[in-house]
């Protein structure tokens, strides 16, 4: 059955602590992952396209694009492309989550590392207050006297370390969340001119790739950075490497 054609998953849907109380994903792309699971329950995967998904959330099929990149690149779930071995043409996605969810303990044990107001088991349907005595739900003092929080960053505008060319790179990216933390790697990472016209090739070419092209498993600038992915092994990836890199007035480089 095609997905365009289903009809909402009738069962439950479960998003497991590990998930719930991940900062690093937007609060939808948590929703998503429920969704996917309980796609996954039923057919063995979830082959959803982006507009089934998008039209039973009632968002728009880029919001589940970067939603999807957001469950990527947390280690939550995996796309794999079918393609058919006659004319290498793309039969079906298929959507996996990996299994390899990090541990967390009970919420209701003495190790407890997710916040809550106090250990007690309730007995159920009688729920009380009476013996907590903590101050939990008291925000709070803010800092007097307009002085900023000790170790607090202040926004930048542009990097400390060749601010020009990392605004050509921020242009030139794909996507365009987390600024703060790109600025931050490219100061760390400190790339001499040498190594930024590398990182130009590399990341013209990774533009090109079905799957960057289809907005899948795209990083954050910020994650690029850090983890060097313009040393990724393209030939294992589908690129389009000569269209990519026509010769332009900085001979194939992007204009930064």
């Amino acid at each position: 059955m095609e997905p365009e054609t289903m009809q909402k998953p009738s069962f439950w849907a479960i998003i497991p602590a590990s998930v719930r109380y991940d900062a690093r994903l937007r609060p939808n792309a948590k929703l998503l992952y429920a969704e996917i699971t309980a796609l996954q329950e039923a057919c063995g995967y979830c082959f959803a396209s982006n507009k089934y998904l998008a039209d039973n959330f009632g968002v728009k099929p880029d919001t589940i694009t970067r939603l999807l990149s957001n469950l990527v690149d947390a280690g939550y779930i995996n796309i794999e492309i079918v393609r058919d071995p006659a004319n290498n043409e793309i039969i079906e996605r298929r959507i996996l989550t990996t299994n390899k969810l990090p541990e967390i303990s009970d919420p209701l044990s003495d190790k407890n590392p997710i916040p809550s107001r106090k250990n007690i088991r309730y007995p159920i349907g009688k729920i009380s207050d009476k013996n907590n005595t903590s101050n939990n739900n008291i925000p709070p003092i803010a800092p007097q006297g307009g002085q900023p929080r000790k170790g607090r960053r202040e926004p930048k505008a542009n990097p400390d370390w060749k601010p020009e060319r990392f605004n050509g790179f921020w242009a030139f990216y794909p996507r365009g969340e987390n600024k703060q933390g790109a600025i931050r790697a490219w100061d760390k990472l400190q790339p001499s001119d040498e190594l930024i016209d590398q990182m130009a090739v590399a990341l013209k070419a990774q533009k090109q790739s079905e799957t960057w092209l289809e907005g899948i498993g795209i990083p954050y600038a910020s994650t690029w950075i850090n983890q060097r992915r313009w040393e990724d092994d393209l030939t294992k990836a589908s690129v389009q490497i000569q269209p990519a890199l026509e010769p332009d007035a900085r001979g194939g480089l992007p204009a930064w």
